[in-house]
């Protein structure tokens, strides 16, 4: 498994693909780009900082894969983990598309300022605005049921300033959600239950949170140069995790954007004059990391994914059946947003719903009778014992008389 460093590079026009301080792909368009997200298995997304629209990169090609018309300029993107949904904030509404027929399946509305932070987690999609409040979204009820009007499962409220960054972690009904906001504060909730469970403090607003794997270590970027880190175990077996904090790094340069990579954990902090630099989270020592833009443009955007091997140019990888942007043209009539790209691969072929329920009727029949022998035998092992007993039993008696 690799680390591929996504991010925006000259003048955020430029998506550049990075494994380490090498370079592995670059994608342009015409105009500035934000908020990427990545599609698994192998898409990049982006959305248009000027118009409303999004673009689509296959990791392993140059060109756009395809465009999405949005009805306003997208503020925030997150993707499902299964990749057949694209969730996207616009000004204070949540759409949500279905990939495999590329159609807008529904609108939550739950803020009334601007989205900011998108994050979709297992069966939760969670959403935090500049209103001071996150939205906590059950992302299947939402999708079956995309005609009628939806109420968020939760709806937190921070303090008085906006929320700039959401993380929610791993582990099902009972993960976490951290956030932040500008009014130095992070708040930690339990999703499914709605339960506040802890709130940490720290000495400047927040741009972005940044959670390792194990949830045990947060780490606070600030809005000018520097990091904080708090330990959730070692501060809490001290007793106190609330006491001044001191910078953990601190870097020459404002800083733009931060990521985790997968692999080995390490900080990456794109800075406002160009250069993407890297950290060890454990002692904080700046690691080898070479890249600068050569027109010191700032690192807006950026973000890690973990693959086995990066797809070269022209080699799209070859799955045993269609990802969902890849699907054949509907008939009738297409809506702007529908995305419409050639099938190449071998589609996946299921049984029919009679051969599926004699499929099944036939494993029923099969078990029962399976359960019918192993009865019978268990009868006859359960007489064979008893006839062995009383055999015993009369041979006993009869020596000892």
């Amino acid at each position: 498994m690799i680390d591929v460093t996504i991010l925006l590079g000259e003048g955020r026009g430029e998506i550049l693909a990075l494994q380490g301080s090498s370079k592995l792909a670059r994608y342009k368009v015409q105009e500035p780009i934000s908020h990427l997200t990545f599609l698994y298995p192998r898409y990049i997304v982006a959305a248009s900082c000027k118009k409303p629209l999004l673009y689509v990169w296959n990791l392993g090609q140059d060109s756009t894969v395809q465009k999405y018309v949005l009805p306003g300029l997208a503020t925030a993107l997150t993707a499902s983990p299964c990749g057949n949904y694209l969730a996207v904030g616009v000004d204070n509404s949540l759409r949500i598309w279905h990939l495999p027929s590329g159609q807008q399946i529904v609108c939550l509305s739950g803020h009334y300022q601007k989205i900011s932070s998108l994050v979709w987690r297992g069966g939760f999609l969670i959403s935090g605005a500049e209103d001071n409040t996150i939205n906590v979204w059950q992302s299947a009820k939402v999708i079956t049921n995309s005609n009628s009007t939806h109420s968020p499962l939760h709806t937190f409220t921070v303090d008085s300033m906006p929320v700039t960054d959401l993380f929610c972690g791993l582990g099902g009904p009972r993960c976490r959600l951290f956030s932040v906001s500008l009014d130095n504060t992070s708040q930690i909730w339990e999703v499914a239950s709605g339960r506040h469970l802890l709130s940490l403090e720290f000495p400047a607003p927040l741009s972005k949170l940044l959670v390792d794997k194990m949830e045990s270590v947060v780490l606070g970027v600030s809005l000018t140069t520097s990091v904080y880190k708090i330990s959730l175990i070692e501060d809490q077996q001290n007793g106190d995790i609330r006491e001044e904090l001191k910078p953990f790094i601190t870097v020459p340069s404002q800083i733009k954007s931060a990521a985790l990579t997968d692999t080995d954990q390490s900080l990456l902090l794109g800075l406002s004059s160009g250069e993407l630099v890297k950290f060890s989270v454990t002692t904080g020592q700046a690691l080898p990391m070479s890249y600068k833009s050569s027109s010191n443009s700032p690192v807006e955007e950026l973000l890690t994914v973990t693959v086995a091997q990066f797809p070269r140019n022209n080699k799209p990888e070859i799955f045993p059946f269609s990802h969902p942007l890849d699907r054949a043209t509907c008939t009738g009539v297409r809506e702007e947003s529908e995305v419409i790209l050639p099938v190449t691969h071998t589609p996946l072929i299921c049984p029919s719903n009679t051969e599926f329920t004699a499929l099944v009727r036939d494993a029923v029949e099969e078990g029962g009778n399976r359960l019918s022998a192993a009865e019978d035998k268990v009868k006859q092992l359960s007489g064979l014992s008893e006839e062995l007993i009383r055999f015993a039993t009369d041979h006993i008696l009869s020596n000892g008389s």
